[in-house]
C-alpha cells in the first residue's frame, strides 16, 4: 500500500492558491507520518482538523496564508497486483506477441 501527502495553500477567506504533493509518495504510513511531522515543524502553529481529517499549519496567528495537508492511501498499484510485467509488441507478421520484461526495484 502506498501513501501520499497532498498540500493546499489557502489565502484569505479560504481561497485556494496552490497545491501539490510532498515527496511523491511513501511506501508505508509510518514514513508518510514522519514526513508530515517534519513538514509541520517548519511552522509556528499547526494542528489537526478532526472533522475532515486534514492537518493545517500557519507561520503566525495573524498570517493570511494557511496550508492544509491530507494523507491519502492509494489503492494497490498494478505492479503489486501482477507479478511479472508484460509488454505487447508487434511481430513481423503484424500479430501481437508478449515479451517478458525484467523487473528491477
Amino acid at each position: 500500500m502506498r501513501y501520499r501527502l497532498h498540500w493546499r495553500l489557502l489565502g484569505r477567506e479560504g481561497r485556494y492558491l496552490d497545491g501539490g504533493e510532498i515527496e511523491g509518495g511513501f511506501h508505508d504510513r509510518h514514513d508518510a507520518m514522519q514526513m508530515l511531522a517534519a513538514f509541520l515543524r517548519q511552522f509556528a502553529l499547526w494542528g489537526r482538523n478532526e472533522r475532515d481529517g486534514t492537518w493545517w499549519a500557519q507561520r503566525s496567528p495573524d498570517a493570511d496564508l494557511k496550508v492544509h495537508v491530507t494523507l491519502q492511501e492509494d489503492e494497490a498499484v498494478e505492479d503489486e497486483l501482477v507479478p511479472p510485467s508484460w509488454t505487447w509488441a508487434h511481430g513481423e507478421s503484424g500479430g501481437l506477441h508478449t515479451q517478458a520484461v525484467e523487473r528491477r526495484p
